[in-house]
């Protein structure tokens, strides 16, 4: 890979799911994309870095890749393929609250963990924005539990434009928090502000005892930006968040019809000021 006049040789590759690495439908992983990601593994490591929880399909995939690391809940939790959770970061009980005294304001829904429920007191208008979630509570049933919020996801509006803002609302009034956006700019996602992509590839980069520098992030969100400045390139998928474009080092193809795999074996541009 060459980057900024540096050429290196790739000796680990991060990469998303939702939006990268999962491009046929329903959210698997397709033939294509699976043999690169092998071919790759003979001389490379690869790290599943994801907004998602550690659950049955996190696992699935890791099983089905053989990796030896994923990055869950956009960096605020590192497990290994035994099931071993090695960095658990949380967010404290005044963070958790503010983020709610600001969903009611907007009158909005949020979910903790990535898990099927929603909590909001204006269940019509947040439907169309958690599609895929089933169960639904009022906000006043959410009990606060120490050590358990790794990540809390905000939704309800549908205009990117109203999201940003959300973002840089709770960015400029929540402390010690990384705040981003994702799902094509639909929902915003708060973890702790040590508890990012970014920070989690630094830690396993040291678990693997290699240079961070030569490393490469591959994704799609706002929440992939955490890795700049930290890995030796930033890839970002055609089908991104813009604001992920304009901070990446280059851009690859659309993920769907095995754009990782196009994107492994050469299919991208290096974005030049970057």
């Amino acid at each position: 890979i060459e980057t900024n006049n540096r050429k290196f040789r790739v000796e680990a590759i991060f990469i998303d799911l939702d939006g990268t690495l999962l491009d046929k439908w329903p959210k698997r992983i397709s033939k294509k994309n699976l043999i690169s990601i092998k071919k790759q593994q003979q001389t490379t490591s690869i790290i599943i870095s994801t907004g998602r929880s550690y659950g049955k399909k996190v696992k699935k995939i890791m099983q089905l890749l053989d990796v030896e690391y994923a990055i869950c809940q956009n960096g605020a939790i590192v497990v290994n393929k035994n099931g071993e959770i090695l960095k658990n970061i949380t967010l404290d009980k005044e963070q958790v609250e503010r983020v709610i005294d600001i969903v009611k304001e907007e009158k909005l829904g949020f979910t903790i963990n990535s898990e099927f429920l929603i909590y909001t007191d204006h269940w019509l208008w947040t439907t169309f924005t958690f599609l895929w979630r089933k169960k639904r509570k009022k906000i006043k049933k959410y009990s606060f539990k120490e050590n358990n919020v790794n990540k809390i996801v905000v939704a309800g509006y549908l205009k990117s434009k109203k999201v940003w803002n959300l973002a840089n609302k709770m960015q400029q009034t929540i402390k010690y928090t990384s705040i981003k956006t994702s799902g094509q700019d639909k929902i915003v996602e708060i973890t702790h502000e040590n508890a990012t992509k970014g920070e989690a590839a630094l830690f396993v980069a040291n678990l693997l005892k290699i240079d961070i520098n030569n490393t490469i992030h591959i994704g799609d969100s706002e929440n992939d930006s955490t890795t700049k400045g930290k890995v030796g390139a930033l890839f970002a998928m055609k089908n991104g968040s813009t604001k992920l474009i304009d901070l990446a080092s280059h851009l690859g193809p659309k993920h769907k019809r095995g754009g990782v795999a196009k994107l492994l074996d050469g299919d991208f541009i290096e974005l030049k000021n970057h």
